[in-house]
C-alpha cells in the first residue's frame, strides 16, 4: 500500500500522481507498464516513487482500490442483504455488474484487470488488502455455509470471472453481457442444456 511520504503530499501533487497511475493502467497492463515512463510524465526523481510505494504493483493495487469496485466483496454484501438467496443475489449482481464493468472511465481498467490477473497477483492484492486497516472484510461464516459452501463459492466465482473475460474479449455491449450472464445463469440453476444460441 502507498506510503505515509505519499499520503503526507499536498493534494495537487497526490491527484497529479493518481491522474498519472490511472492513465497508465487504462492504456497498460502491469506487465507493460513501467516506472520510468511515469517518472518522466511526473517530472519526479525515479527514487521519489520509491517514497511514495513500494513498487509498480502497489502502485496499481491503489488504482485498482481507487477507480474500481471489489466485485466480489459487492457479491457478498448482495447476498447477505438478500437472506443468502443465491440466484436473487445474482440476478441482482449481473445487473450492477453490466452496469459497473462499463462506466466509460474506468472501463480499461477493468479490462485489463480481468484480461491479464494471474494468481500471483490475486495473492499479492489479498495481502494489499488485508493491509489496510480500514477496509472491513465481509465473510460467510460457518453458520451461513450450510446455504453456500466455500467450494460452491469458488465455482460460481470461476464462472462470473470467465463470463466477464469474455466480455472484454469479445467486445460486448452492457446489453450483451447482460443477456450472456442471464444464460450462464439460468445453467447454473438448471443445469446445461442446449438452447439453440451460438
Amino acid at each position: 500500500m502507498p506510503k505515509d511520504t505519499f499520503y503526507n503530499l499536498n493534494k495537487t501533487k497526490k491527484d497529479k500522481i493518481i491522474e498519472v497511475l490511472k492513465e497508465t493502467f487504462k492504456n497498460k497492463t502491469i506487465f507493460d507498464a513501467n516506472i520510468k515512463e511515469i517518472v518522466e510524465k511526473l517530472n519526479i526523481a525515479r527514487g521519489s516513487f520509491y517514497q511514495y510505494f513500494e513498487n509498480l504493483e502497489d502502485a496499481y493495487f491503489m488504482i485498482l482500490e481507487l477507480e474500481t469496485v471489489d466485485i466480489h466483496k459487492l457479491f457478498i454484501e448482495i447476498l447477505k442483504e438478500n437472506s443468502l438467496d443465491v440466484f436473487k443475489s445474482l440476478e441482482i449482481y449481473g445487473k450492477d455488474l453490466s452496469k459497473i464493468l462499463f462506466l466509460p472511465d474506468n472501463y480499461s481498467i477493468y479490462k485489463n484487470r480481468f484480461l491479464y490477473w494471474t494468481p500471483e497477483l490475486d495473492k499479492s492484492w489479498q495481502n494489499y488488502k488485508l493491509k489496510k486497516d480500514s477496509e472491513k472484510f465481509i465473510e460467510i461464516n460457518d453458520k451461513d455455509k450450510e446455504f453456500i459452501s466455500t467450494e460452491q463459492m469458488q465455482f460460481t466465482k470461476a464462472v462470473i470471472h470467465n463470463l466477464i473475460q469474455r466480455n472484454y474479449l469479445e467486445n460486448w455491449t452492457s446489453d450483451k453481457f447482460l443477456i450472456n450472464f442471464n444464460r450462464y445463469l439460468k445453467w447454473l440453476k438448471g443445469g446445461i442444456k442446449y438452447d439453440g444460441i451460438n
